[in-house]
């Protein structure tokens, strides 16, 4: 036979001529494959998908650390509202990975499906169900990206790490979804197990280290200080003259810590004994005994997460230590200079002014502690009206918008503002204890109540070395 015979056979015997001269679909995989450049395309946002999140996913470790993220547009706080926020917390803790262990998972998915695809095509072979999986996985990131993208908002916060992220899987749907919609969705059942299965082992091979990844500093701090057991009353601690009184009860809680909250606590001594005392003025109101060993004057600002949680704290301080052992002078240190003359201003409306001038007014009452914890709880919602109205069962409106406005309340704003400032901190809370720069840190404020305020208490012996760059507030 001849070689133009051959070839006529061979086309004869093609799906693609049925007798009845209709096309048949045509089985080359070639035909029916999109371009090689938009494979390699996917590849490489998948590529900087997974390199993007392995450095995120080790800066959250290292912000769990006391180091500041990296966040080079906006307040590194926002990173941390994100990576911290109920959400985030409830996916590491139910599934082991943290957000951006996830973010990992899936670039390396999204890259391993159109790099096998990239071979099958260079080998013509069927792509039908890859196709779908690096669609599937496409679509898998933007529902991700929206569900996150509500979060910060919900946090009124922005994560510029994380906007990388959106946008690199913005674009890789972009291709796949969007610019693939003539492929469809061939064979889904076996697309969802190639991604599926993909998706599985990944998880498994991070599963160790995410587990080991520090959790987020609130909840490792409530956790800590939820174990911790309750300390003998301050009449039945056995006392030395010139030391801290010996308790086991401190020791036992500083070695049940994790590693990464032993070091804090570490980090946290060091700023606390190498820091300069500051001598304060009598505290316009004290919340427990003048003759307590130990005073936390704290200095807040209304919106402020890590004031929140440091609110949250001293309660269950109080719930946990005796009686007399610890006192704290509640100051206000609003982040905006329409009443913190040491800032620039927001804007025109402040809520973070109204509502310190109303914590001023509320001083002496005996349920200000209470009216502070609505103020933090609706936090996320707090207008200039919603502070008044949280304050209408204590005091009466037309009463607190007087005192709101006087000059005796701007005075003592101001002076706040210049007593919080002088010990050098970049952020709030800001929080001195017996006159020295401490943190809010759960677990430090626990401790150095129970050791009397002496930072050098045998129990902190077996701490780790602190880091004297660590970023605590």
């Amino acid at each position: 036979m001849s070689r133009r015979s051959r070839a006529g056979s061979r086309a004869e015997r093609s799906p693609g001529n049925s007798p009845g001269g209709a096309a048949a679909e045509p089985s080359a995989p070639a035909a029916a494959a999109p371009s090689p450049g938009s494979l390699a395309a996917l590849v490489a946002l998948g590529a900087l998908a997974a390199l993007w999140a392995a450095f995120l996913w080790s800066e959250l470790v290292r912000a769990r650390e006391g180091a500041r993220p990296f966040c080079p547009i906006g307040d590194e706080s926002g990173c941390a509202a994100v990576w911290d926020s109920a959400f985030a917390s409830a996916v590491h803790g139910s599934t082991g990975l943290p957000i951006a262990a996830w973010g990992l998972v899936w670039g390396v998915v999204a890259l391993a499906l159109p790099l096998l695809a990239l071979v099958r095509l260079a080998e013509g072979r069927p792509l039908a169900a890859l196709l779908s999986s690096v669609r599937i996985a496409a679509g898998a990131g933007l529902v991700t990206v929206f569900a996150m993208v509500g979060v910060s908002a919900a946090e009124r916060a922005f994560c510029f790490g994380c906007s990388v992220t959106y946008l690199v899987v913005a674009g890789y749907a972009g291709i796949a979804l969007f610019g693939w919609q003539r492929h469809g969705l061939p064979e889904p059942g076996r697309a969802l197990t190639l991604a599926g299965t993909a998706t599985l082992v990944w998880f498994l091979l991070l599963l160790y280290p995410g587990m080991r990844t520090p959790r987020a500093a609130g909840e490792a701090e409530r956790e800590a200080l939820a174990r911790a057991p309750a300390a003998p009353r301050s009449d039945d601690a056995p006392r030395s003259e010139g030391a801290a009184p010996a308790d086991p009860r401190l020791e036992d809680f500083v070695r049940s810590l994790a590693p990464e909250l032993k070091q804090r606590l570490s980090d946290s001594l060091f700023i606390y004994a190498s820091s300069q005392p500051v001598s304060l003025p009598a505290p316009r109101t004290l919340l427990g005994s003048p003759d307590a060993p130990v005073r936390v004057t704290e200095f807040t600002d209304v919106l402020c997460d890590h004031c929140a949680q440091l609110h949250e704290t001293l309660e269950s301080l109080r719930q946990h230590l005796p009686e007399g052992s610890f006192a704290v002078a509640p100051r206000e240190f609003p982040l905006d200079g329409n009443c913190n003359p040491l800032l620039p201003r927001r804007g025109p409306v402040s809520v973070r002014c109204v509502a310190a001038r109303a914590r001023i007014c509320m001083e002496g009452h005996p349920r200000a502690t209470e009216f502070a914890g609505a103020l933090y709880r609706h936090q996320k919602t707090l207008t200039p009206d919603r502070v008044l109205d949280l304050a209408a069962p204590y005091k009466g409106r037309a009463e607190m918008e007087a005192c709101m406005a006087s000059a005796a309340t701007r005075g003592r704003l101001e002076e706040d503002a210049v007593l919080g400032s002088r010990f050098d901190a970049d952020g709030t809370p800001i929080v001195a204890v017996n006159g020295r720069k401490g943190t809010s840190f759960g677990p430090f404020l626990y401790a150095i109540v129970l050791a009397r305020g002496d930072a050098r208490h045998p129990a902190f012996r077996g701490l780790p070395s602190p880091d004297p760059q660590a970023h605590i507030h």
